[in-house]
């Protein structure tokens, strides 16, 4: 099972890549803070949710470098006209970073700690029904729908934020402007990924009707999208006069091909535990009795937020979810109990720039400082915690 985990990813980059190469993710989120009002909190909000959508399908890497732009144009033209931007520039920039991160968290292909959970948890529970890609869009989108609207609380009662922005209309109307009319190769992709998506949720309903349930996995939709886009052409030419197609080797060469090296690793630290008989070792070893699962998950929630702000979440979650499962075991209780939490807690690193990719890029934007991501991050984990283990505990939407 391993394999069509990392060949989904593979797949995923692609089609991320597309639509960045085709300008598709710039016109959806300007539209969507075009339709958010006109307040600094409402411009936050449009942000986040642009981001945190475009994040569920494209790398949250790229996806903040993609809205960065537009959030700097915003704030820069604030300081010319001689507004205050002290508390909205830090504000702007950490809502562009945490709703990247938290958005990567709605989908299985949205951040690669989701698909090592899949592809580990296969490789130690064969017994389990294989984790679909509409699975996990019913512990994932609950996940964002919540977090997302707290962050942005939070974010606004931390800085103040209050007040209209000057000119902002201005900006974001002749950023959208500066696009013109939907290209056919933006017509095109928005097509293909409509059906990339459903392709994902009616995965058992069109496999049985064509008759080939028994061959099709979430990994066939996404290679299939991936064959289209290098197939069509875009309807552009290049410099030797040759149709450009909607994605191109030159393009698409430059997706990171070392996530599904870190799976496949993951995969081989789970089956060393699996065969070593390690697994069975921490589930004897380790004695949880009278200790309610209830702080052992406050515990491990804990441990992954904070591990991960110094610590690759790819890397953390693919050495720790194999102990977790051991410990499981020892606790009497069902591995996902533990193992789908600090999936979402790997990728809630909100303190520093080192925890995730997004964290560092608005760093670079010279608007806030390390100090202050750390207090302001801080609180955000916090909040993490208490969040994943309320929807964990108290409310059973993992898949168990």
């Amino acid at each position: 099972y391993g394999h069509h985990i990392v060949i989904l990813i593979i797949g995923a980059f692609f089609v991320a890549k597309a639509i960045e190469t085709n300008n598709l993710h710039k016109r959806i989120a300007l539209s969507t803070i075009k339709m958010i009002g006109t307040s600094r909190t409402s411009i936050m909000l449009s942000f986040m949710i642009a981001t945190g959508f475009l994040s569920m399908w494209t790398s949250n890497n790229s996806t903040t470098l993609m809205m960065l732009p537009i959030g700097i144009a915003i704030i820069n033209r604030e300081k010319k006209l001689g507004a205050d931007v002290s508390g909205f520039a830090p504000a702007l920039m950490l809502a562009i970073a945490y709703s990247a991160s938290i958005g990567g968290t709605g989908t299985l292909v949205g951040t690669p700690p989701n698909l090592v959970f899949v592809s580990t948890a296969q490789e130690l529970f064969p017994e389990f029904e294989p984790i679909l890609f509409t699975e996990w869009l019913k512990i994932g989108i609950p996940f964002v729908c919540l977090f997302l609207p707290i962050s942005w609380i939070y974010l606004v009662k931390f800085f103040n934020i209050k007040g209209n922005l000057h000119g902002d209309k201005n900006i974001i109307h002749k950023e959208y402007d500066n696009l013109g009319d939907m290209s056919p190769a933006e017509k095109k992709v928005a097509v293909i990924i409509v059906f990339y998506a459903l392709g994902f949720i009616f995965r058992n309903w069109w496999s049985e009707f064509l008759g080939v349930s028994g061959f099709v996995k979430d990994s066939t939709v996404a290679v299939l999208a991936a064959i289209i886009l290098f197939a069509l052409p875009s309807g552009k030419t290049n410099k030797n006069g040759k149709q450009v197609r909607l994605l191109e080797w030159e393009d698409a060469k430059t997706i990171p091909w070392g996530i599904g090296m870190l799976i496949g690793g993951g995969l081989a630290i789970a089956s060393s535990f699996k065969s070593s008989g390690l697994i069975e070792w921490v589930g004897v070893t380790i004695n949880l009795e009278g200790i309610s699962i209830f702080f052992i998950l406050v515990f491990v929630v804990t441990f992954m937020i904070f591990l991960t702000e110094v610590n690759s979440n790819t890397a953390t979650t693919a050495i720790f979810l194999p102990v977790l499962a051991g410990i499981s075991i020892a606790g009497d209780f069902h591995p996902y109990q533990l193992m789908i939490p600090a999936t979402f807690a790997a990728s809630c690193a909100f303190m520093l720039p080192s925890g995730t990719g997004p964290n560092a890029s608005v760093l670079a934007s010279g608007h806030l400082k390390i100090p202050q991501m750390a207090r302001v991050g801080f609180g955000l984990n916090i909040l993490a915690i208490l969040l994943i283990v309320i929807l964990f505990y108290f409310f059973p939407l993992a898949l168990y």
